[in-house]
């Protein structure tokens, strides 16, 4: 009895599909967010990497990264983005990786959720640099009451902030790009303006115009 016990479990642990390690692209940029020495790494590299997607989608010619969080936020919050557009594989993978982070998440509603209970938010609602949005933050961490209908007007307003203040944007890049990507599809996804004008071709190319 005990040696086909034996066997059942080693079946299951040998069937177990082992978790991809992920690839970090962003390991030479420096540590930006410092709360949790187990996670810091795939923290900054969940940021880096939000802020290089908004980049390719929302930054235009002779426009910005504070731009891309203008526009990002704006899009967001009132529901117009298509995340299976401006996502990439990369992101899934990091996402994946978040998912393993203990107990930074939560379901609600049937549905993935961020966990405000944990320690990573408030470690970022003491290090935002903004006082207004770091008085309102805070205020909702400890009501329980945390939503980005209370924080939406702010953020927005404040946006260029989220180009130095790379706490809250690691706050923004959790809750309005990583929570979102549960349902995305990259085979749906679909060529964006910016990558269209890159592929057209030149109807004076090869021509000699001397």
């Amino acid at each position: 009895m005990r040696f086909i016990y034996f066997v059942i479990c080693l079946t299951l642990v040998s069937c177990k599909e082992p978790q991809p390690e992920l690839t970090f692209k962003y390991s030479d940029k420096p540590i930006v967010i410092n709360c949790d020495h187990n996670h810091s790494e795939l923290l900054n590299e969940a940021l880096y990497n939000f802020e290089n997607s908004i980049t390719d989608n929302f930054v235009h010619e002779n426009s910005s990264l504070s731009n891309a969080y203008s526009l990002f936020l704006k899009e967001s919050i009132y529901g117009t983005i298509n995340f299976n557009n401006i996502s990439n594989q990369h992101s899934i993978d990091v996402f994946e990786a978040l998912k393993n982070v203990k107990d930074l998440w939560t379901t609600k509603n049937n549905e993935l959720a961020l966990n405000y209970n944990h320690e990573l938010f408030s470690c970022i609602g003491k290090n935002i640099q903004d006082k207004d949005i770091k008085a309102t933050f805070n205020a909702l961490l400890a009501t329980n009451s945390m939503s980005m209908r209370m924080l939406k007007d702010v953020l927005i307003a404040k946006s260029s902030r989220l180009n130095t203040d790379k706490y809250l944007a690691t706050f923004v890049a959790l809750e309005l790009y990583y929570s979102k990507l549960s349902n995305v599809d990259l085979s749906l996804k679909q060529e964006s303006p910016k990558e269209t004008i890159k592929t057209k071709k030149d109807p004076h190319a090869g021509h000699n115009h001397d």
